[in-house]
Formats: C-alpha cells, sequence, structure tokens
C-alpha cells in the first residue's frame, strides 16, 4: 500500500483547504474530508473535547447547575466542542462547500482500496464511534441544561431562545426529484 504520497497529499490539500480564513467553517469542513485517510489509518488521532467526556459520563447531572450562570458556563463549553445549537439562528452553508467536501471525500476515497477494513484494523472506526456518542451525548447535555434553564426563567443561552420555544413540531414538506 502506498500510503506515504497518499499523507503528503493529504497535508497538501489539507493545507491548501485552510487558505481562505474568511470562509472558516466552509475550510474546517473541507479540511475535515482531506485529512479523513489520516484518521482513518490512525495516522492522526482526534481528541474528543473534555467538555463532551464529561456530558458522556453524566449527562443529566445537577452538578454545576444552581444558578443560571453556571448553566451559561457548561452550555458556552458545550457550544465550543458541538458548535452551534439548533435554537441559534445562523447563516445557510454554502453549496459551494458542501459539494468541495464531498468531492475531496469521494476522491480521497477511492484513493484506498479496503479503506472499510483497514479501519476497521487500525481502531479508526471505534474510534468515530466513540467520538459520534461522545457528541450525541454533549448534544443531550445542552439539551437538558436549556431545559433546566428554562425552567429555571434563565434567559438564553441557558435557555432555548423564544422563537425556539414558540416552534411548533411540523413535519418537512417531501421534495420530488
Amino acid at each position: 500500500m502506498r500510503l506515504f504520497p497518499l499523507v503528503g497529499a493529504t497535508a497538501l490539500i489539507a493545507t491548501l483547504a485552510g487558505a481562505v480564513p474568511a470562509q472558516q467553517k466552509q475550510d474546517d469542513s473541507l479540511k475535515r474530508a482531506a485529512t479523513q485517510p489520516l484518521r482513518d489509518t490512525r495516522i492522526q488521532k482526534e481528541k474528543i473535547p473534555e467538555a463532551l467526556l464529561l456530558a458522556a459520563s453524566a449527562p443529566y447531572s445537577l452538578d454545576g447547575t444552581r444558578t443560571c450562570a453556571q448553566i451559561v458556563d457548561q452550555i458556552d463549553t458545550l457550544d465550543a466542542a458541538l458548535g452551534d445549537d439548533v435554537d441559534v439562528p445562523s447563516a445557510k452553508k454554502g453549496e459551494g462547500a458542501y459539494v468541495a467536501s464531498a468531492a475531496t471525500k469521494a476522491a480521497i476515497n477511492t484513493l484506498i482500496p479496503g479503506l472499510g477494513l483497514v479501519r476497521v484494523i487500525t481502531g479508526a472506526d471505534k474510534a468515530q464511534r466513540r467520538a459520534e456518542a461522545a457528541a450525541y451525548a454533549g448534544s443531550v447535555r445542552r439539551a437538558y441544561l436549556k431545559g433546566l434553564g428554562l425552567s429555571k426563567n434563565c434567559r438564553p443561552p441557558a435557555a432555548p431562545t423564544a422563537a425556539a420555544v414558540a416552534d411548533k413540531p411540523e413535519l418537512p414538506p417531501i421534495e420530488e426529484k
């Protein structure tokens, strides 16, 4: 297997992906796609943020939730690890960045035959499942904290925004192609 030329190409793509600071979120997704083989072969290990590990250990803990300020601190820490919550209005992600990221990931994944087997052998598959479980627990913890904040009459970000609370559940329309 020719791994070292792939590593060099991946590093070059990752460097180029980070060249435009104005589009940081788009660049991050492209850089992440470009460096995926390094994670798949465990050359580059991804560290799970401490906030997510703590959330995974006790997502419904009342520790540190006595005041609205304490809740805000925990939510801010989780936001730093997870990104914005669903109640925060954000700019729509550009389709161009999504297409570039998907194209990069597809091109790189075709360079390594048997990538699924490589991921299992190197332990990358198990590491990814652990990271996904920690991110899920972090999301659950953040939602729980916002519910506590709402019950204590805290203001956002210690509670969901008024618009999020006022929303009514509805199924999205089915898109036909």
